[in-house]
């Protein structure tokens, strides 16, 4: 998929007067008379401007392409109106949009000539106003004026988003082209979600007025018991219709996605890199107040806790007689608990640090985040039942929010990967869905949900209070970090120890990215005076200040911060940049240096020297339209020859199986001797 739209893109790029074309008919198509409601404006040119906004576009010619467009939409829908005047009214289909046409009319009454103007940005109104204009005999020239006005407006209002979103994704993507590829993608399923859903109140169901009801009243008047239920979960006045319907949506999609969770933690998956380099970022982060705050919220969803909350619960259920609820609260609870150590069981797979023994000595899924998400999931079903929509919302957000902290504070800790506590998740949704659907339309069971409510919060304040802070030491002195470094001696290191670390960049993704070209054993801070003398410096550092270089098109490429990179969920010990004047003396590019330290430590001449590994990035720096600076990594590496830490003493060479080379490298003495070279990895060293 990432190869299509990587090639839609680069085939958009290379002939824009294609994308001025399509921009035209699109912006023309959606002012068009009633047409314009079935036209995609919106998605096709927030698009173009993140074309633009990735430097696939030029701004100005596809602006006035589609300003052109709108102009000539709006201009053709007024001549319509003006020569057919109310004979519109009896053609088909538009004679189907009566109630339509009555909306736009009205808009133009209560706004006259304004209405052109702002009804470009009504949906609903906007394909309809101009030719109302006509009908009602406006003023030609007037109409032209506003149209041509309000057309380089709302054109501005549509792809100025797009280039802000394009300009934001090459950044993300300089970060990690999976995650820009994700934001991306949810972009475009949220747009067609939107489009599809307009679709099909504004145009579907006015062809077919009456179609739901009819639907429905026939169901209701078979005899069957099937018919009559989808009579009844279909019927909009049922007030618990939307909500059974959400249920079994929620069903047939987290279920699936548990099984694919399964197949993606098998051993070589993107997903098990991504867990690795998460929990290293995590790890990274660590403090001592976060640990304990994190043991707090982990040991309030032990096991211990859970089962006390829900026999509570249980029992407050059964003594208000509703058996059924009660009845399905424990199969759920009881076939999650078995669940769990079942599928640990069966996968075997290793925790991140040994924490428990039998079953639970494993991780996938994550105990904590599935029973919890049960327990609170069908508990929030229950209090919110038959509430208004605003104290649902407060409530699921409430629960939500816990149970995700606690399932958060099992990757920060350690005792997870992130895959085990998603799938937990997942399945843990999946089970609170299929409660729902199955007793959320029992009504003559009267749980008091206020009491409830009360009883599962006190009960988890109450013991669960008590259980965090009489085995708060305890929990602390359990999951504290465990620094684990693989020691190698110079010798292992230099003969072929180095084939030990990645040679590629890991992303948080579990993606592999540009080469690592550097090995470097000892402290960053001493390499960075080295190459101090050779052009490279150190990056701004982020400020409001220099945040704002991107939003300016003249910005050198040396005065705008660095964005973030993770190698195996691990930020950057140490970051330097040259400025490249070779290819733009105006500050169009600029190499960036980052050294990433490894899981391993270096015994040289009876010392410790921690390992680090490195990559070198040309960035060229992007303008589009003149008003932004965006930096897009265009050469991965440079040449061995042009490698900057080459020139440290000592330095050795080495060559993958694929024939790419990294450099091997120790900190150098407190005096180095400075080669006679550039050092630049723009050019060509005379050293060799």
């Amino acid at each position: 998929m990432t190869d299509i739209l990587g090639q839609i893109v680069a085939f958009i790029g290379d002939n824009p007067s294609l994308a001025g074309l399509i921009c035209f008919t699109v912006a023309m198509g959606e002012a068009l008379f009633i047409i314009g409601l079935v036209v995609p404006s919106t998605v096709v040119l927030v698009g173009a401007g993140t074309l633009i906004g990735l430097g696939k576009l030029d701004g100005v010619s596809i602006f006035i392409w589609t300003v052109l467009g709108a102009t000539a939409g709006d201009a053709l829908s007024y001549w319509f109106g003006h020569f057919y005047k109310d004979k519109v009214r009896k053609l088909w289909p538009l004679s189907r949009y009566s109630s339509l046409m009555d909306r736009g009319e009205e808009f133009f009454r209560a706004h006259g000539g304004k209405s052109i103007f702002i009804g470009r940005f009504v949906p609903g109104v906007k394909s309809v106003v101009p030719g109302i204009a006509g009908m009602v005999g406006m003023n030609a020239t007037r109409f032209t004026i506003i149209n041509v006005t309000s057309a380089i407006v709302w054109s501005a209002a549509h792809l100025g988003p797009g280039i802000l979103a394009g300009t934001a994704l090459e950044a993300i993507g300089q970060i990690s082209s999976r995650l820009a590829f994700v934001i991306g993608g949810l972009c475009v399923i949220l747009f067609l979600a939107v489009m599809m859903g307009r679709w099909l109140i504004l145009i579907i169901l006015p062809l077919f007025p009456g179609a739901h009801s009819a639907i429905v009243n026939w169901f209701a008047k078979r005899p069957g018991r099937a018919s009559q239920w989808i009579a009844a979960t279909f019927d909009p006045d049922h007030p618990r219709s939307i909500g059974m319907l959400v249920s079994a949506l929620l069903l047939l999609i987290t279920m699936p996605a548990f099984f694919f969770f399964i197949g993606e933690v098998a051993p070589g998956e993107p997903m098990v890199r991504a867990d690795v380099a998460i929990l290293n970022l995590f790890s990274s982060m660590r403090t001592p107040i976060g640990d304990t705050i994190m043991v707090f919220f982990t040991s309030l969803g032990d096991g211990i806790v859970v089962t006390v909350v829900t026999v509570t619960a249980a029992l407050y259920l059964f003594f208000k007689r509703a058996w059924r609820r009660a009845t399905g609260f424990l199969i759920a609870i009881g076939s999650t608990a078995i669940f769990v150590p079942l599928f640990k069981a069966l996968l075997e797979r290793s925790r991140p640090m040994a924490l428990y023994s039998g079953a639970d000595s494993f991780s996938f899924p994550s105990g904590h985040a599935t029973l919890n998400a049960v327990l609170f999931g069908i508990c929030a079903v229950l209090i919110a039942h038959d509430r208004n929509r605003w104290i649902k919302a407060a409530i699921f957000t409430v629960t939500a929010v816990y149970v995700i902290t606690i399932g958060f504070s099992r990757v920060y800790l350690a005792a997870h990967w992130m895959s085990d506590v998603l799938a937990g998740f997942l399945f843990g949704l999946a089970m609170v869905s299929a409660f729902a659907f199955v007793f959320g339309p029992i009504h003559n069971e009267k749980i008091g949900r206020n009491s409830l409510a009360a009883i599962v919060v006190g009960s988890l304040t109450v013991f669960g209070g008590w259980h965090v802070m009489t085995h708060l030491d305890q929990a602390i002195a359990t999951y504290e970090p465990r620094n684990r470094f693989q020691i190698l001696t110079q010798t292992e290191w230099q003969a072929n120890g180095w084939t030990q670390l990645p040679k590629n960049r890991i992303e948080l993704s579990g993606g592999t990215k540009e080469p690592l070209v550097i090995q470097y054993a000892g402290d960053p801070s001493r390499l960075a005076p080295v190459l101090a003398a050779h052009g490279w410096s150190k990056p701004p550092k982020w400020s409001l200040s220099t945040a704002s270089g991107f939003v300016e098109g003249k910005t050198p490429a040396d005065k705008l911060p660095i964005l973030p990179r993770t190698q195996n969920g691990r930020t950057p010990a140490l970051v330097l940049i040259h400025k490249d004047e070779t290819s733009d003396p105006d500050g169009g590019g600029r190499w960036v240096l980052r050294l990433w330290p490894s899981r391993f430590q270096i015994l040289a001449d009876g010392s410790l020297k921690r390992l680090y590994v490195g990559s070198i990035l040309h960035e060229a720096i992007l303008r589009p339209m003149g008003e932004f600076s965006g930096p897009k990594t265009d050469r991965e590496a440079p040449t061995v020859s042009t490698n900057p830490v080459r020139l440290l003493p000592g330095a050795l060479i080495r060559t993958w199986p694929n024939g790419m080379e990294v450099v091997l490298c120790e900190e150098p003495a407190a005096s180095p001797v400075t080669p006679n070279t550039t050092g630049k990895p723009g050019a060509r060293s005379r050293a060799n």
